[in-house]
């Protein structure tokens, strides 16, 4: 029974020692172990993990294309890719990829501006157009419409686009007034059926590239003009989706205010300097001498204000009051932030998005050649409103002034002249008594004042009933006295 007890005993005490070291030195899980619970717990958020918008541009035809090659050798953060059944067009330059579709069709030829051809060749691609789109977040068409490519193929390539769910954007150009009625009339029939296909689109006439140049600038450096134009804003607009800020503009923000379908965009960035440069960018920023929008009614509205260490409070203010005018019951987004590059400039960028105010504005799109006089180039359409009513108001001035001149050389009549008119007319003298005269010249009185009271001219059967008084009292002055045959019943000629 002893023997028994001991061994009872030994578990219990090895037991009270395992709880002690225990209590002293706990027991360390697994490394594997724990490495999984902080997976869970506390995700790793690295740079790479982070959501960055893919923006992806493409340049559909000759025009497109041209211009996007361009575009793609200054900015970065975006895919660029020129899209054409030209293979001759599709030349190798850095930053930029091509992609050829078409060529059972054409044979790697244009399309000869036959739109028909064009759509059928992107029909017979749409499988391969379909790949670009997959994960992309932004998709930017470039197209110059009233030609082949541009006008027929665009269309297939929004409409893939359009099923994976990314937003799409449309920079279009329309021709010249010199390319003909015809060339048009293509261009705004295809405008029409892509804008139902995208969220929004932007129309740049052609012909406004007058409105930014001189008579003297060559024709290379003026499509430039209008790429360096399309480049700042749409690098500032990526910029704005990528760098944080003060007041930060993300791409949740974008889509809010791109979202819809077949809207109109205004997309514009105004830099400036000096004492007054929140003022002048303040009247810029609402205009931009490219774009067509003429029927566009601003719903949302987005913009960013980024400057130097020395941007103030007023100055931003003053900017976001003067941009917020334009529709205060706009949905407005706005961001604040500090770009050390910038040093004494205000750099501002304005997205505006909404639907036309004409159901059918197509057709009201009109293309009117600007004259160029001068060597003075226009930084905004505001400039041009206040020159013509400058013009204006000096034609009325010298209206004013002609007629000022005619009425001093005209000779004034003078109130004895009217007086004159006023008098009764002049009685022939007979040789009557002195009361007949005088009674003749009380008469004569009463007749005055009556007409001075009047102060009108007397008609002619006043003046007829005047001159038979007369008359009637002569008659009556001759049967009192005697008077020669010759000189009675005198009579007055009307």
């Amino acid at each position: 029974m002893a023997s028994k007890k001991k061994k009872a005993k030994k578990p219990v005490k090895a037991e009270k020692k395992a709880i002690k070291k225990a209590q002293k030195k706990p027991l360390k899980p697994k490394k594997n172990a724990v490495k999984a619970v902080k997976k869970v717990l506390v995700p790793q958020f690295s740079a790479e993990n982070l959501f960055r918008a893919k923006i992806k541009v493409i340049g559909i035809g000759g025009g497109g294309g041209s211009i996007v090659s361009e575009i793609g050798r200054s900015l970065e953060k975006a895919t660029f890719v020129v899209a054409d059944t030209d293979i001759r067009a599709l030349k190798k330059r850095a930053g930029v990829k091509y992609f050829w579709f078409g060529e059972n069709l054409t044979r790697g030829l244009g399309t000869g501006a036959n739109p028909e051809l064009a759509r059928q060749a992107a029909e017979e691609s749409k499988e391969k157009i379909s790949g670009f789109f997959r994960d992309q977040d932004i998709i930017i068409f470039i197209a110059s419409l009233g030609g082949g490519v541009g006008s027929g193929a665009t269309k297939i390539f929004a409409e893939a686009a359009r099923n994976f769910g990314g937003i799409t954007l449309g920079i279009f150009t329309l021709p010249f007034k010199f390319e003909g009625k015809n060339k048009a009339r293509i261009a705004l029939k295809a405008l029409k059926d892509l804008r139902s296909s995208l969220n929004v689109s932007i129309t740049i006439p052609n012909e406004r590239i007058f409105r930014i140049i001189d008579g003297q600038t060559p024709i290379t450096q003026a499509f430039s003009i209008v790429n360096k134009s399309l480049i700042e804003s749409l690098e500032s607009l990526i910029d704005i989706i990528y760098s944080p800020g003060l007041i930060n503009i993300d791409f949740a923000d974008l889509r809010a205010i791109l979202k819809g379908r077949g809207n109109l965009a205004f997309l514009n960035t105004i830099e400036s300097s000096g004492k007054n440069r929140a003022e002048d960018i303040a009247e810029r920023i609402r205009f931009n001498p490219l774009y067509q929008n003429g029927n566009f009614s601003a719903e949302n509205i987005l913009f960013n204000i980024s400057g130097g260490q020395n941007l103030s409070m007023f100055e931003v203010e003053k900017i976001s009051r003067d941009i917020s005018e334009l529709n205060p019951k706009a949905k407005i987004i706005f961001g604040i932030s500090k770009d050390a590059k910038l040093k004494n400039k205000i750099k501002t960028t304005l997205l505006m998005t909404g639907p036309s105010s004409n159901a059918e504005a197509i057709k009201d799109i009109e293309i009117k050649p600007v004259e160029i006089k001068k060597a003075v180039p226009v930084v905004a359409e505001k400039a041009v409103v206040a020159e013509k009513t400058e013009k204006v108001e000096k034609k009325k001035e010298k209206k004013t002034e002609k007629k000022k001149k005619q009425k001093l050389k005209k000779p004034e009549r003078k109130k004895e002249d009217a007086k004159e008119l006023i008098a009764p007319l002049p009685v022939f003298k007979l040789p009557v008594s002195p009361e007949a005269a005088a009674s003749a010249r009380k008469m004569s009185i009463i007749i005055e004042e009556n007409t001075a009271k009047k102060g009108i001219r007397r008609s002619a059967l006043e003046v007829k009933k005047a001159q038979d008084l007369e008359e009637q009292k002569k008659i009556k002055q001759e049967e009192e006295w005697e008077i020669p045959a010759f000189l009675r019943r005198v009579k007055f000629k009307s």
